[in-house]
């Protein structure tokens, strides 16, 4: 009877301290729950599925990608930001009533989480369905001490699911630096901690949620297309060209039956024009067209012929392309949110160069890009100057490792390209006749003691303009006298900087009319000249391998090898891919088809 009484007197005093509004029992437990985060993880807590996966998301939070000024901060979630969070909102429950009712917020968040694949996201790597769960079973039982400390979990677990897709869709899931050294973008930083807050204080978390991923035009494009392909998917996916002779106008049989369904296909709109009248197995001058549409999204030269490249290119499974658009989706999310106004685009895989102005493409124009050993850095710049007629200064890796090679050979060679060896700089710089030079005795791995410069004229590699930016990289757009190269289907052919068709064009498009008219009569002469941009004008190198403009969806070839380490690099940091605790429940699947 004793230890009944006991009993009785400690459910009743936990049900006065409940009703007492000086003293909340899910606050101090919420609190000490954030003390206790260190120890998540640990074996002994294994068996309660909710700190699992709140474990596994605080270990799943990546470290910086590199040290210093520019270093990447982990992603959320964090325990220092949910320990902060909660501080701030006084250690009360955020998503609900300490009655254990939900907020309305709460069911906002969960639907937010359903259409995460529309982002090419996981929602099980914010343990959606796990959360599903607990929302249903929440409020249906009394609220006793052991259900308040369920529910200070489930409310640390759906906070912390918050930071982390909140990061996930505004910055990216993992940081560019651990693709490549060379990719020089750094995500924007929201401040997705005190955002929350307010929005939760001001009922504007729906506003919040809209505004977290890119704001740019070409991310909405691309996440409208993975939808198109999702529904191919759904659909079995689109029909496969069996191999066989090359196809061109006049051919027939079944294969061309198959090629006239494949092109028809949604999400691609060379299908779009076919009449009717075209259906049969006939090889027919609107299905060539339709094929040439087809090859030039996806950099192959539009001949309108159905040859291996092309058909290796069409029966490419569309969960490929799914995975390809998931991860140049990505890709956006590493750029600058305000690009300028006007600002230029360059596409390193996609060999193209474009004008934007007030979100709409403008005007565009080919390019020559870095080769594989040379690769063209990814980063943004502006564009501060055009110069005309520029002096090409050899950077000192070609001059070493190919001018040197061909002067022990020939010491005559640089002047078939009108090329000086010059010693010193300024006006103290000499010129040297390389045939006076012992090339045999330079070494490739000692400081090079000349400089090689090439003056303006008709045959200089930057041809008659250059574009100025800032950089570090020595890398610029300019002209070339090798124009035959743009019509070749790849085009990473130079040493790193970017070579456009059309350089004059782009010019006349940045420049203001008094400038415009200088650059023409700059042109006229052939001294050099530079000509400031004023205003500067914004230039972002992007790396796209899948991108969306208004003749559809585009693909290109993977010239840096850089989707695989992306994928890689992703799928590790993945919810999904992170060991459990021994003797910890299994994560949930993901949820079909994502």
């Amino acid at each position: 009877m004793v230890m009944a009484r006991g009993r009785v007197w400690i459910a009743l005093s936990v049900v006065l301290l409940w009703g007492c509004g000086t003293d909340r029992p899910v606050q101090r437990l919420l609190e000490a729950r954030l003390k206790s985060l260190a120890d998540l993880g640990k074996p002994d807590l294994s068996s309660d599925d909710l700190r699992q996966a709140l474990a596994r998301q605080l270990r799943a939070a990546p470290k910086g990608a590199k040290e210093g000024p520019g270093a990447s901060k982990p992603a959320f979630p964090t325990r220092s930001t949910l320990q902060d969070f909660y501080a701030d909102n006084a250690y009360r429950l955020a998503w609900f009533e300490d009655t254990g009712r939900s907020r309305p917020s709460a069911k906002i968040f969960l639907e937010a989480l359903r259409r995460a694949g529309e982002h090419g996201l996981d929602p099980e790597d914010y343990y959606l369905s796990g959360l599903e769960r607990r929302q249903e079973r929440i409020g249906k039982a009394n609220l006793d001490e052991s259900a308040a400390s369920g529910l200070a979990d489930f409310d640390l677990l759906m906070t912390s699911s918050f930071f982390r897709y909140a990061s996930d869709l505004s910055t990216g899931r993992v940081h560019p630096d651990e693709i490549r050294s060379d990719w020089h973008t750094n995500p924007p930083e929201l401040d997705v901690l005190a955002m929350l807050g307010r929005a939760l204080r001001t009922d504007k978390l729906p506003e919040l949620l809209e505004s977290l991923p890119p704001p740019h035009a070409g991310y909405a494009r691309l996440r409208d297309e993975l939808r198109g392909l999702r529904e191919i998917k759904a659909a079995g996916g689109w029909p496969v060209v069996p191999a066989g002779p090359e196809m061109k106008p006049g051919s027939r049989g079944p294969r061309v039956s198959l090629l006239r369904q494949r092109l028809a296909e949604r999400g691609g709109k060379e299908g779009a024009s076919l009449p009717a009248s075209t259906a049969g197995d006939r090889f027919d001058t609107p299905l060539s067209e339709s094929l040439r549409r087809f090859q030039e999204r996806h950099g192959i030269e539009p001949h309108g012929k159905l040859s291996s490249e092309t058909l290796a290119a069409l029966n490419v499974p569309v969960d490929r392309r799914i995975r390809q658009v998931e991860l140049n989706l990505e890709r956006w999310r590493w750029i600058p949110r305000q690009l300028g106004e006007p600002h230029v685009l360059v596409n390193i895989a996609g060999f193209r160069l474009e004008l934007v102005r007030k979100g709409s493409s403008v005007w565009r124009t080919r390019i020559v890009v870095g080769k594989a050993y040379t690769p063209t850095p990814v980063f943004s710049d502006r564009i501060v100057a055009i110069v005309a007629n520029p002096p090409w200064n050899v950077p000192e890796g070609i001059a070493v490792h190919e001018y040197v090679r061909e002067l022990q050979k020939d010491p005559r060679a640089l002047e078939r390209e009108g090329i000086r060896l010059l010693k010193g700089s300024g006006e103290d710089a000499v010129e040297i006749d390389p045939a006076t030079v012992d090339w045999q005795s330079i070494d490739e791995n000692a400081e090079f003691p000349f400089r090689l410069r090439q003056d303006p004229g008709p045959d200089n590699a930057l041809g008659r303009l250059k574009f100025q930016l800032t950089n570090d990289f020595q890398i610029y757009l300019h002209d070339t006298p090798a124009k035959s190269l743009f019509d070749q289907s790849d085009r990473d052919l130079s040493h790193g900087c970017i070579r456009v068709e059309k350089p004059l064009e782009l010019a006349q498009q940045i420049l203001d009319d008094s400038s415009r008219q200088l650059l023409g009569e700059a042109l006229q002469k052939p001294e050099e000249r530079d000509l400031p941009v004023k205003p500067p004008v914004s230039i972002h190198i992007l790396y796209l391998t899948a991108w969306a403009g208004e003749e559809g969806l585009h693909f290109a070839q993977d010239i840096y090898d850089l989707d695989g380490p992306q994928a890689a690099a992703i799928e590790k940091a993945s919810l999904q891919n992170l060991k459990p605790s021994p003797g910890a429940p299994q994560p949930t699947p993901p949820v079909s088809g994502q």
